[in-house]
């Protein structure tokens, strides 16, 4: 119990850092290209000032062993303000052998920030064996009645979401999020073993059994304040995967991945 209030707290933190680090893309208006030496960026990646941290356990991984990815992508509420306020998980099945020459130890201290809200802007991702996207989100979020419901702290319908891809492009992508900002977050990996049969399978049933089990009743509703919604998934998500087959956290993200 102590470590679930544990992790819950350090994913909370998360989602403030990311909240942070979005803002702050926001008001960067200035090519990165043009900033200082002291500021200035290796190739792409521009270094923090100062790392961002969590209390999460780091555990040194093999290069060679399948795994699935866990991110929280952040991004803007479907017909809502172009903030990140929306947040979903993203199951990545790793396949070793395909992704040898990637550098997923490069991605996994990465934040990912783009000015579009499109998936597809983030290609590395198209290098993942397949995309597993949960998340909880109103039934009718465009509807204008949701829009006040949600704004004066009511609660309305809410639906739990799985959508699956091997390949994410504009056109597919673009059709089914809202506009702005966007934000992902690498949490940390499971690996697969065969030895436990811990396959990348069961690993997605898990999170899929988690999500049916609870889309006609724990999550029928969702209230911005003091109830469900998407960040009490994600959480509620994240700490099932990580007592049922333990998620390798990440460290330390100390580098920024800014485009558009």
């Amino acid at each position: 119990m102590k470590t679930d209030m544990a992790l819950r707290r350090c994913l909370q933190l998360v989602f403030t850092a990311a909240l942070i680090v979005a803002s702050r893309a926001l008001l960067c208006c200035t090519p990165l290209n043009s900033f200082p030496e002291s500021r200035s960026c290796a190739h792409k990646y521009c270094r923090l000032d100062t790392s961002i941290s969590s209390s999460l356990t780091y555990h040194e991984q093999t290069t060679h062993d399948d795994k699935v990815q866990v991110f929280l992508r952040f991004s803007p509420l479907i017909g809502g303000p172009p903030i990140p306020l929306h947040v979903e998980v993203i199951l990545a099945e790793d396949d070793a052998d395909k992704r040898k020459n990637i550098k997923s130890k490069e991605e996994g201290s990465t934040i990912y920030i783009r000015k579009t809200n499109n998936l597809a802007s983030m290609a590395f991702l198209n290098t993942y064996q397949q995309l597993h996207r949960l998340d909880f989100l109103p039934e009718n979020p465009t509807d204008p009645s949701t829009v006040i419901r949600l704004a004066s702290l009511q609660s309305v319908p809410g639906k739990l979401r799985h959508r699956c891809s091997q390949t994410i492009t504009p056109s597919s992508d673009s059709k089914q999020d809202g506009r702005g900002i966007s934000v992902l977050l690498p949490v940390g990996s499971i690996p697969c073993s065969k030895e436990i049969g811990a396959t990348s399978s069961n690993i997605i049933s898990t999170a899929l059994e988690f999500t049916n089990e609870r889309r006609d009743n724990e999550y029928d509703d969702l209230r911005i304040l003091l109830g469900k919604n998407c960040l009490s998934f994600a959480l509620d998500l994240l700490l099932e995967l990580n007592n049922v087959h333990g998620i390798q956290r990440v460290d330390s993200w100390n580098k920024i991945d800014f485009g558009e």
